[in-house]
């Protein structure tokens, strides 16, 4: 497949809870540089939000990124999500993301996320409500195939295409699934082929091989989101821009995540200065695997030697939950776990400048896949008897 063929397609980071807040998007822009990138979801009820948070998502309105931004909330009543949708697009959003996908088990007992699909009515009625209330293309959907299995999928899509949707994004899988197995491809698609307006794939893009064997067998879709496959190799994107897996530097690797410690530590503790860079127009020209543009970087956001490097908790434990995945895509060596163990970013960085090869390629390990699974069942494993005791 060539270049040029990739690049009619649009891939974005998908909205991740805990993960791809503001700091993390700005980070992530530097990395892999991916057109678009949701937020994690905002949880309106019937006294939140009044007003928009600060640093939900503030590229709405405040500052011009080189991706698009796409707010995404999760409501039990569909009056709340109408209420913080015009919220959104008062500010300047294109359109506002409903969240009918989540599968943990807060928002699904309390009537969110992937519990609107546990029937038919409860789904498009929820939908047509906002439909009726908000601008032609203003919102989106986002949603599994089902909640305990695909029965009501066809129906679903079926009542959506009536309605103006700006789009709709399926991961492939149903809330029993969670993480585990297959997503599946194949309702996706059928979903594109049945809608009038744009449909946007989930699940299981890993590498570019895996995006060649995906796009062979269903060549309809136009853009797709990705999450735990990004958070494994932050250089994906780039990847499938170029169709080669990328190789980095030691030291770019270590720049690659200073620089994350460094900015999620300004956007708690100096605001003002992260919002002067942002401004700057620091984060318009991505690193990528450019060890010159990282030190530029790492320079702008205030320097010294990394080896020295001290932030608070919080910043230290976002970046080793950073490098718990992103250690699958690297070189066995990288998986030490002892390297968790460091008590400050400055000896964590320090360990990995220690070992290793100076340059290394970061690509997918097929046989990491069953560590980011909901059961964490490593193929081959026996079931454990049903009387053993869990630890």
């Amino acid at each position: 497949m060539s270049i040029g063929s990739e690049r009619s397609v649009e891939f974005g980071l998908a909205p991740m809870e805990g993960v791809s807040d503001w700091p993390f998007r700005l980070w992530f822009s530097q990395v892999s540089a991916p057109a678009l990138m949701g937020t994690p979801f905002l949880r309106a009820t019937d006294s939140f939000p009044r007003f928009l948070p600060d640093d939900f998502a503030p590229e709405i309105g405040r500052y011009e990124m080189p991706y698009k931004i796409i707010p995404q909330v999760m409501a039990s009543r569909p009056e709340d999500f109408i209420r913080t949708a015009r919220l959104f697009l008062d500010a300047g959003a294109s359109f506002v993301d409903l969240n009918c996908g989540c599968p943990s088990p807060n928002p699904v007992s309390g009537g969110a996320g992937s519990s609107l699909l546990k029937t038919e009515d409860s789904f498009l009625s929820f939908v047509r409500t906002i439909a009726s209330s908000l601008p032609n293309g203003s919102f989106s959907v986002k949603m599994r195939t089902g909640f305990d299995d695909y029965n009501l999928f066809e129906r679903h899509i079926d009542g959506l295409r009536e309605l103006p949707l700006r789009q709709l994004t399926v991961h492939g899988r149903t809330r029993k699934d969670r993480y585990d197995g297959q997503s599946r491809w194949d309702l996706i698609e059928r979903a594109s082929e049945t809608l009038p307006f744009p449909v946007v794939a989930s699940g299981d893009v890993l590498s570019h091989q895996t995006w060649t064997d995906k796009k062979a067998l269903h060549p309809k879709i136009p853009k797709v989101i990705i999450g735990r496959g990004a958070l494994r190799n932050p250089w994906l994107f780039e990847e499938l821009r170029s169709g080669n897996a990328v190789r980095i530097s030691k030291r770019t690797l270590i720049l690659t995540l200073a620089s994350f410690g460094r900015i999620m530590e300004l956007s708690y503790n100096d605001k003002d200065r992260l919002d002067q860079l942002v401004k700057s127009g620091l984060f318009h020209d991505a690193c990528l695997a450019d060890e010159a543009k990282w030190t530029a970087l790492w320079t702008a956001l205030g320097g010294g030697d990394v080896k020295d490097m001290i932030v608070e908790r919080f910043a230290f434990g976002r970046t080793k939950m950073v490098w718990n995945s992103l250690r699958s895509s690297l070189p066995v060596e990288f998986f030490e776990p002892t390297l968790l163990r460091a008590k400050s970013l400055g000896e964590f960085l320090s360990a990995i400048e220690s070992i290793g090869e100076e340059s290394f390629v970061v690509t997918h390990s097929p046989e990491m896949d069953w560590l980011y699974t909901s059961s964490r069942k490593k193929p081959g494993a026996e079931e454990a008897p049903e009387d053993s005791a869990a630890e």
